[in-house]
């Protein structure tokens, strides 16, 4: 990347348009000079911008409003445009990046136009090599992609800030590495870390998945006390259980000889029941079959039973049935005498009718006959009361309508009274409030005049605010960095007591260790003296003679060498263990020092942030702004917290004002606006009124005329009288047709009465004869079925008096039933004797006794089976899943112990090597950048320094230091930090350093071609010949392609670099000329 042109506008102190050719100077090295403050930086800043969007200085960020100038008017938008070139020769590109900030533009229109203002969001253009424009939303990322670094990295090596050009050269390792990684492609290498640590994750997850499932199938083991084993077993499940896999060899051999057990008492147990469930079948055949006489017996004498019962009522039962065929042969008879009787009441109420509707006739006809006269006298009455209440109607009517217009006449005559009062009122309002609008528009106009700078007030408040919200956001990064250093401490303080109490187990259980051995070695040489004979050499001396062998102790003989081993294994694991927590306790230390540190750090940049804010507080605030250097003493934090909340609710309140301020503004605006409109209304208005009056008062007059002629023409004295006559009138016409209505209705009644009468005599002469046929039909069938059932009427009719037609059913149902019961009984004494056939009466109670014991001794024996099938299934179960389970163990914890080694090596996580493979990499291409920027370095300090690395020895020692620099001096013969240089010192080391670092990049990656170096001020802190030799190697590293500019007011370098920027600054702003050699 090497700029080609750079243009601005509105732009900090630059308020024209101001260009600036980098292809003008005639060398690639020159010098941007001019008085301080006139606007060299800012050059700097616009580049920046024109690239990231933001300034260069990451500690002061400017951006938005901030950058606006004030050198201008709104109306000129703010702009930087880049024209930056990439790749040399054939492959040469151009790129122009346009960009916006956010900034205030003038209205134009509407109520604040041309005094007031408005935000205007920022906007990026980037125009392709081809011209075309990429798209907008995606400008910053592909910037990203051709530049190939951020603007932090691009700060370390291309812009060496102000004030900020030592931030490489003391940069930690870990800072480093992040710089490195995006420009030296070494991500890689901690990807290869990050697989490593997942992979490692993921074994102890498997590991710890094995280990629950593990504790849940033993768990489902069933160990019964009755087995000899049973205490033993207990005890290494319940060590399972607490975690103790590593006793689950000795569990799973021991649960193997537990179910080849448990295999030959289910066996034996199989045998018992065999046996015990034949002798129950036996005995519960012999009780089914005496179950089965017993009852054959019980049948018999209940079937002798019913017999006898029968033979003692059958002579009633015979009675019962007679009475029963006599009772259902009279009810059949009286079925027929009924509809003989009903026959005859028919023909009777016939005759009766006839003769009353015959009596009727005549009385009927005669009455219709009057009816029908007096309907039509009453008819012609209603006629003639109808016409006179036509001929009043009309009158009324009339006489209605006309007062009705009286009404409307008197209506609108009172309507034109009150329109010339409302147009007298009208006039005198519009000409009052015509002269208080004058008044309030010289009010209004003074107003507007003193809040016409509320717009700058708002601009300057946002920047303020920014400031402040920039310095609640670093204190929020201090607290949270205090959060992290007080639990790292609490991490550091528990990771000491956990080494302190491991180490007290491993110290005890290693003297436990050695106690077991020496007592295991002694019992091993009183194993020998028991098997020595005399005469018989010695296994060990080879003596024949053995006077005093060892004696042995009974109270240790029960200690194996599978006991001595499990102790020696633990010893091993928690000695592990203790060196493990020993170098966590020391990470952790040194990561609390760490985060102290940084906490320090944080803390001093926000206190000198707070001086800014306060340096321009107001009167009030400037205690505030005194006290900030001392507040690291007591409680900063809080402190520095209620200073920033304090300033918060003064801006707060000086905002609220300001908006008050800026929509009073607007409002005086958009009244005066529309003052003169009102004013030409208010005058229009005054002659519409008058005009309104005149019209009125001609109008109430001509009311008033109309309103007399016709209150001439009335014939009633009043409405009330008209409507009295009319309501009389209507009241007779009403009541003649009601009468005539209701004789008419009579008059049909009696016609219709005598019209029935006539028809009903007709019909019932009709039916007569049938009726009479019928009649003697039914005598004829009742006296033939007297004579088929022979009974006479004083015999049938007694009964159906005495008895109910249900008592012949219940009668019939008693005799069936009596028949089937005898009928059921001799059946079951025939079947039940040939059944039994001699045989005698069993003993069933014996029988049962018998059974119930055979039962319960089967019954107990198949529990038994069952218990022991069940524990067998349980514990053959756990024993499958438990053996592959083990295995498996097995192979992933050898593989996770491989990983383990592996990764703790790469991270750095071991004791004693905290460099992880990364940082070992990258080891090697400072080591380049550190060639080659020693050999400037070494120029600008007359050979006295050179940049060193933190040997590898010590790289990892503590913490990580692989990306560390020392300085050694060739004077003293010793090395020492970096932070020790003077001023001079640092700015030449860290210049060297971007030098060095500039062509290491160079020189590795193809894809980042930096041919820029801009280093702002840091000569005024070098010697006469300091400064010689490092322009001299800054001419020499121009002598390429590289362009090279000098931000600086030093008065030497304006003789030593020949091509120059000359800033300068007046009332309108900075203005920029190029003074080539």
């Amino acid at each position: 990347m090497r700029p080609v042109k750079l243009t601005m506008q509105a732009f900090g102190s630059y308020g024209n348009l101001t260009k600036i050719d980098f292809s003008e100077p005639d060398q690639n090295l020159f010098l941007v000079t001019g008085d301080t403050g006139a606007g060299k930086t800012t050059i700097f800043d616009a580049i920046v911008f024109a690239l990231y969007g933001e300034a260069s200085s990451s500690t002061n960020k400017k951006d938005g409003v901030v950058l606006q100038s004030q050198y201008v008017e709104l109306n000129v938008e703010p702009f930087v445009e880049l024209v930056f070139s990439e790749g040399t020769g054939e492959t040469r590109q151009l790129y122009t990046v346009r960009r916006v900030p956010r900034h205030l533009k003038r209205l134009t229109r509407g109520a604040g136009k041309n005094t007031g203002s408005r935000e205007v969001t920022g906007s990026v253009s980037l125009i392709m090599p081809d011209g075309t424009e990429y798209p907008q939303k995606e400008a910053d990322s592909k910037l990203g992609e051709i530049l190939g670094l951020n603007k932090g990295q691009f700060m370390q090596v291309a812009m060496i800030a102000q004030g900020e050009f030592m931030e490489l050269l003391r940069a930690k390792s870990d800072d480093k590495k992040v710089i490195f990684r995006k420009l030296f492609n070494t991500e890689l290498y901690q990807n290869i870390v990050d697989e490593l640590m997942n992979r490692k994750r993921s074994l102890e997850k498997d590991i710890a998945q094995i280990k629950t499932a593990c504790q849940t199938e033993t768990a489902h083991v069933v160990i019964s006390q009755e087995y000899e084993k049973w205490e033993e077993m207990e005890a290494l499940k319940k060590q399972i259980q607490n975690g103790e896999i590593v006793v689950m060899d000795q569990f799973l051999t021991q649960l193997t000889e537990l179910c080849s057990t448990l295999r030959t008492r289910i066996q034996e147990a199989q045998k018992d029941l065999d046996t015990l469930s034949k002798l129950r079948d036996e005995k519960r055949d012999a009780y089914t079959s005496a179950s089965q006489l017993q009852g054959l017996y019980n049948q018999l004498e209940e079937a002798l039973f019913e017999l006898k019962a029968c033979e003692d009522v059958e002579a009633q039962i015979k009675e019962k049935m007679l009475l029963s065929e006599h009772i259902r042969t009279a009810y059949e008879i009286q079925a027929e005498y009924l509809r003989c009787q009903d026959a005859f009441g028919n023909l009777r109420n016939h005759e009766n009718a006839l003769k009353e509707q015959q009596e009727r006739s005549p009385q009927l006809e005669n009455q219709a006959k009057l009816t029908a006269e007096e309907a039509s006298k009453v008819q012609e009455l209603a006629e003639g009361e109808k016409e006179v209440y036509t001929t009043i109607y009309e009158r009324v009517n009339k006489e209605m309508k006309l007062r009705k217009r009286i009404s409307e006449a008197q209506a609108i005559a009172r309507e034109s009274q009150e329109t010339r009062q409302a147009a007298e009122t009208a006039a005198q309002k519009a000409r009052e409030d015509l002269d208080s609008l004058e008044k309030k528009e010289e009010e209004w106009r003074t107003q507007a005049e003193t809040l016409a700078d509320t717009g700058e007030k708002i601009a300057l408040w946002k920047g303020l605010n920014q400031e402040l919200e920039a310095l609640f956001a670093d204190l929020e990064d201090a607290e949270k960095q205090l959060q992290m250093t007080e639990k790292q401490k609490k991490e550091s303080e528990k990771a000491k007591k956990s080494y302190i109490k491991i180490r007290a187990l491993y110290e005890s259980q290693n003297q436990k260790y050695e106690s077991m051995r020496r007592i295991f070695l002694d019992e091993q040489a009183g194993f020998l003296a028991r098997e020595l004979q005399p005469g018989k050499p010695c296994p060990v001396c080879g003596a024949l003679e053995h006077p005093h062998p060892c004696a042995t102790s009974e109270s240790h003989a029960d200690l194996t060498r599978e006991q001595l081993d499990l102790a020696e294994k633990e010893a091993s694991r928690l000695r592990s263990q203790q060196e493990q927590l020993a170098g966590e306790a020391r990470a952790a230390a040194d990561l609390a020092i760490e985060k102290e540190k940084g906490y320090q750090d944080k803390l001093e940049k926000l206190c000198g942030g707070m001086q800014e804010l306060f340096k321009d507080a107001a009167e009030e605030n400037a205690q505030n702004a005194a006290g900030i250097s001392g507040i690291i003493d007591r409680s900063p934090l809080e402190f520095i917290k209620q200073q920033l909340e304090t300033r918060k609710l003064a801006l707060q309140k000086q905002y609220t004002q300001l908006q008050k301020d800026q929509n009073t503004l607007l409002k005086l605006q958009n009244q005066l606006s529309h003052v003169e409109e009102t004013k030409k209304q208010g005058k229009l208005t005054v002659e519409e009124t008058n005009q309104k009056l005149t019209e009125a008062i001609a109008a109430a007059k001509s009311s008033q005329d109309v309103l007399e002629q016709l209150s001439s023409s009335l014939e009633y004295p009043s409405e009330e009288a008209a409507m009295q006559e009319f309501d009389k009138s209507k009241a007779k016409w009403k009541k003649a047709a009601r009468d005539a209505e209701d004789a008419q209705k009579k008059s049909s009644t009696a016609s219709e009465a005598f019209v029935n009468c006539i028809s009903l005599i007709q019909r019932y002469m009709d039916e007569l004869p049938g009726l009479q046929k019928a009649l003697q039909e039914r005598q004829a069938s009742y006296t033939e079925l007297l004579h088929a059932k022979d009974m006479t009427e004083s015999e049938w009719k007694p009964l159906t008096e005495e008895y109910s037609r249900q008592m012949a059913d219940q009668l019939q149902k008693e005799t069936d039933t009596w028949k089937q019961k005898k009928i059921a009984a001799q059946t079951v004494k025939d079947s039940t004797s040939k059944a039994i056939d001699g045989r005698t009466k069993p003993d069933l109670e014996l029988a049962k006794a018998q059974m119930e014991e055979a039962e319960v001794k089967r019954r107990l024996a198949q529990e038994k089976l069952d218990s022991y099938k069940e524990q067998y299934k349980a514990d053959q179960d756990a024993c499958s899943i438990l053996t592959p389970q083990m295995e498996k163990r097995g192979k992933i914890i050898e593989k996770h112990a491989k990983l383990e080694t592996l990764y703790k090596l790469l991270s750095g996580n071991m004791s004693g090597n905290r460099m992880d493979l990364e940082t070992f990499v990258q080891r090697y291409y400072l080591e380049k950048i550190l060639y080659a920027a020693n050999r400037r370095f070494s120029d600008m300090s007359a050979g006295q320094f050179e940049l060193r690395m933190v040997d590898a020895a010590n790289a990892g020692k503590g913490k990580n230091r692989g990306l560390d620099l020392m300085v050694y001096s060739n004077v003293t013969g010793k090395e020492r930090e970096v932070r020790t240089l003077s001023g001079g010192e640092s700015f030449m080391a860290a210049l060297s350093l971007a030098l060095g670092m500039a062509d290491q990049i160079q020189e590795s990656s193809a894809s980042i071609n930096l041919d820029v170096m801009f280093v702002d001020e840091g000569f005024g802190s070098l010697d006469e010949h300091s400064r010689e030799q490092a322009v001299k190697v800054l001419q020499e590293l121009a002598g390429g392609s590289k362009l090279i500019g000098i931000i600086s007011h030093v008065t030497e370098l304006k003789q030593e670099i020949e091509d120059q920027l000359i800033v300068t600054k007046d009332e309108k702003g900075s203005h920029v000329r190029w003074q080539i050699s």
